[in-house]
């Protein structure tokens, strides 16, 4: 899941999503964080976006 973060000091109007100043969106939809990197927000340095990295499952022991 990523993780959201305006760090710009107004807030962001995201389609049917608005983040107020310093808020951090934690467990956002990776597919809807990666169509948002290619936005002006992103580009401006004002949502930053963090996207975890996937975690394999261990293999069971025998």
């Amino acid at each position: 899941m990523a993780t959201l973060t305006n760090t710009s000091s107004h807030p962001l109007v995201l389609a049917d999503l608005t983040i107020q100043p310093g808020e951090v969106i934690e467990d956002f939809d990776d597919k809807a964080a990666e169509d948002l990197k290619d936005s002006l927000f992103v580009e401006a340095g004002w949502l930053v976006i963090e996207v975890a990295e996937p975690v394999e499952p261990k293999a069971k022991a025998k």
